[in-house]
């Protein structure tokens, strides 16, 4: 059995251009792709830290990596032994598809090299590239070894009556039901930023999704409603596969940090092994990415110092200054959303 951790970038050519919320910017820009690069090589600084014992995957469109504020990308994963794998991406997206997220399906291009790769007993975690881990994920691999499921998941929230990403909790029973899977009630919408699964997981969902791939496209052409983006694909696979659902619930939270909008920073979430940080990538990712840049080793780090210092670079809330205006007018439509005046 061999365990595996990797994450990935697609960088949008300006035919592919779309729109990013949490990052903002020119999606096929060297600025907006470098905010990218830093959150990779903070992910593998941290990830090797607790975990030279695994593979360490780099999932990519591109040959050639970049140089980000004097860092030399490819030294950097050389250095570290990350092994980046370039591929083309399989199932690309009409401009219409979605107004964003739209190169998500790159990650069923990775999945289709992992099917190819991986044996059914191996297990490979694939994160977004903006989490960072405070401690081993040993513990979890053990546990998905001992499960029968193919996979756990996790849950951002356990609702039944839900939109994520212009999809509700009855569009996503209904179109399982279109393509043959009845759930006897909503199901649950599991974060895109995890996949844990073992190399079967992989293996059917890239037979599978090829001709999933076709439905979607045809539903879209037919204005019907579709899966936006891979998250919902996996949500459904989870549900077909029988992934334990929230079973990752415990060591991953998507942590919101901006006070100037919303913050979901719980006392104990410093406990959590992954740190999905979304609002970090242009604020503590980018300061712990520099001291990275200038030598500094936080693989060597003695622990109470790397403890406290991703807490007070990625978790405090004076890290994000506050202003005034942006609080009011975000408690405003806050408000006018739970009136239902305004849309969601």
């Amino acid at each position: 059995m061999k365990n595996y951790i990797a994450t990935w970038v697609y960088l949008d050519s300006p035919e592919e251009k779309s729109k990013y919320p949490n990052t903002g910017g020119d999606s096929t820009s060297p600025e907006f792709q470098a905010v990218y690069w830093r959150c990779i090589v903070l992910f593998y600084e941290t990830s090797l830290r607790f975990h030279r014992d695994k593979t360490h995957l780099f999932f990519t469109n591109t040959r050639e990596l970049p140089q980000v504020d004097g860092l030399e990308i490819a030294d950097f994963f050389k250095k570290n032994k990350i092994e980046v794998v370039p591929l083309k991406n399989l199932y690309p997206l009409p401009p219409n598809y979605f107004g964003s997220f739209r190169n998500q399906f790159f990650e069923f291009s990775i999945i289709d090299h992992l099917s190819k790769i991986m044996s059914d007993d191996d297990i490979l975690i694939l994160l977004d590239s903006d989490c960072v881990f405070s401690k081993s994920l040993q513990p979890a691999f053990d546990r998905l070894h001992q499960s029968t499921a193919p996979a756990l998941t996790y849950v951002v929230k356990h609702e039944e009556d839900y939109e994520m990403h212009g999809v509700t909790g009855n569009d996503m029973r209904q179109i399982s039901a279109d393509l043959g899977l009845e759930l006897p009630s909503n199901p649950y919408y599991s974060g895109g930023e995890l996949l844990f699964a073992k190399g079967t997981f992989f293996k059917h969902v890239a037979d599978d999704f090829k001709s999933l791939y076709d439905n979607l496209i045809e539903r879209h052409q037919q204005q019907r409603i579709k899966f936006n983006e891979e998250a919902h694909v996996l949500s459904y696979y989870y549900y077909k596969l029988g992934a334990v659902m929230g079973g990752m619930d415990q060591d991953i939270k998507r942590m919101w940090t901006n006070r100037n909008y919303f913050r979901n920073i719980e006392p104990t979430d410093h406990e959590r092994t992954i740190w999905h940080l979304p609002n970090e990538k242009r604020v503590g990712i980018e300061f712990l990415f520099g001291l990275i840049k200038n030598g500094e080793s936080l693989q060597q780090m003695e622990e109470l110092q790397y403890t406290k210092l991703l807490r007070d670079s990625l978790l405090l809330a004076s890290n994000h200054k506050l202003d005034y205006y942006k609080v009011f007018k975000s408690k405003m439509n806050s408000l006018l959303r739970a009136l239902k005046i305004v849309g969601k």
